[in-house]
């Protein structure tokens, strides 16, 4: 869960980026970067280890965001967050952007739970269906859930949509035991 710090970090980004409007580019190099970041535990120490100058961290993390390819945009932002001893925060501050860059471009995030993997036609009839129910854009994430006797179950936000076998039996026995 995004802490209040890194949502505001978050929102700031968001408001510099919406002069261009390319919030899918600086959203992928920031989880780009993201991801470097916890490969790397060499650039971790570097950035947590208080013996380094900030110079120097600032040389490092401009030669990887470069060899990266990132934006000014991105690159300052990442400037920001180090020079504000904020690096620890960047997985939680990319994940409160991209619910930031959602909302602003209309966007719900749908997570669906199956019992196997669903074709290319059955993604896609979901991904309508979603879309539909929201009347916006959705974001499909499938996962696989062993556990499912079958059907899926699909979560947007707090709201669960239980289609599972196992959640119709749980509500059979709930009205069951009701009378």
């Amino acid at each position: 869960m995004p802490t209040v710090v890194a949502n505001r970090y978050a929102r700031a980004l968001a408001d510099v980026v919406a002069a261009t409007g390319n919030y899918r580019q600086v959203l992928g190099e920031l989880e780009d970067f993201g991801a470097a970041y916890q490969e790397s535990v060499e650039f971790r120490e570097v950035c947590d280890t208080p013996g380094v100058s900030m110079g120097q961290k600032l040389s490092v993390l401009e030669a990887l965001a470069a060899k990266m390819g990132s934006s000014h945009v991105t690159l300052n932002f990442l400037r920001v967050l180090m020079s504000h001893y904020r690096m620890p925060l960047l997985d939680e501050a990319i994940q409160s952007f991209r619910s930031v860059v959602h909302a602003r471009m209309g966007i719900v995030r749908v997570k669906i739970s199956s019992a196997s993997r669903l074709s290319a036609e059955e993604q896609k009839l979901l991904q309508s269906r979603f879309n539909e129910l929201t009347q916006k854009q959705s974001e499909l994430e499938f996962h696989l859930d062993e556990g499912l006797i079958g059907g899926l179950v699909a979560q947007i936000g707090s709201t669960v949509f239980d289609g599972s076998v196992r959640g119709s039996l749980d509500r059979l026995r709930g009205q069951l035991l009701a009378q």
